[in-house]
């Protein structure tokens, strides 16, 4: 089976569920957006598990554990309105942990601890920022309509940003991180973005300055996102973050652009609104 026909069977399949999840209500987006979370941490940690001899060891019990609870509570935040100090969760989880520098007998215990939780910026907090566009109020038909068009935004750029890189890619992009991705590659994902921003905005909420600006903005963080993501498996050699996915690789493959551009896609959403 040719990569192009198992990338295409494979991630329609991802897209199927992804989308159906945000179809069928918060609970089940909350549920898959927090199982992919998780899914996340574990390839992140694996990182450095490959490594012969590193230099930093993240502490993947603190890390899981404590993104679980992390998230978890953040989501029955959101879902529930419950009158809660989130310090109160805050100030364990991260000053708690502290106590193991103390007793590690590891060479770098703060740079593992400074890792660990660096792995629930990257990784924790995108998801978490997934649900918040997921729940975010508005005059919109249908609840799940932002979060859906940021994923098919997101999509757009990658699915055809690598169409125009390997048919029409003779300028090559950012080769020290990422060989294959090409200028042609990254224009052909940005016009397509438009293109899929003005398709998706004449469907539904007719909002067509707000869908084309976000297009602009979700092609290019999106390629910033894919290339951090890059980087890191650079560093460690690493091919692919995982194999659940045959031809994408693992849930950071599919969500490297993802997890950078949330961010900046929830923050047009406050601004524009």
């Amino acid at each position: 089976m040719s990569n192009i026909l198992t990338r295409t069977i494979y991630g329609g399949l991802f897209i199927a569920l992804v989308m159906g999840a945000f179809l069928l209500g918060e609970y089940v987006s909350a549920v898959a957006l927090g199982g992919f979370m998780i899914l996340g941490l574990l390839e992140f940690y694996k990182f450095f598990s490959e490594i012969e001899n590193p230099q930093v060891k993240p502490v993947k019990f603190i890390g899981l554990f404590g993104g679980i609870i992390l998230f978890s509570t953040l989501i029955v935040l959101e879902v529930t309105q419950y009158d809660f100090d989130i310090l109160l969760v805050l100030i364990p989880l991260f000053f708690l942990p502290l106590f193991s520098i103390v007793f590690s007998r590891e060479e770098n215990p703060l740079l593992n601890l400074t890792v660990t939780f660096f792995s629930w910026i990257y990784i924790l907090l995108p998801f978490y920022i997934m649900f918040k566009i997921y729940l975010f109020e508005s005059d919109v038909t249908f609840q799940w309509t932002y979060v859906i068009g940021f994923f098919i935004l997101v999509w757009s750029n990658d699915t055809f940003a690598y169409l125009s890189g390997r048919f029409f890619g003779k300028h090559k992009f950012f080769e020290r991180i990422s060989p294959k991705k090409t200028w042609e590659g990254a224009i052909g994902g940005f016009l397509m973005t438009i293109v899929f921003g003005i398709i998706y905005t004449s469907l539904f909420d007719k909002d067509y300055l707000f869908w084309i600006t976000a297009a602009i903005f979700v092609s290019p963080v999106s390629i910033l996102g894919d290339l951090i993501e890059s980087r890191f498996k650079r560093l460690y050699n690493i091919k692919d973050s995982g194999t659940i996915l045959p031809g994408h690789g693992g849930v950071l493959d599919r969500f490297d652009a993802s997890l950078y551009a949330a961010p900046f896609f929830y923050l047009l959403l406050v601004m524009y609104f």
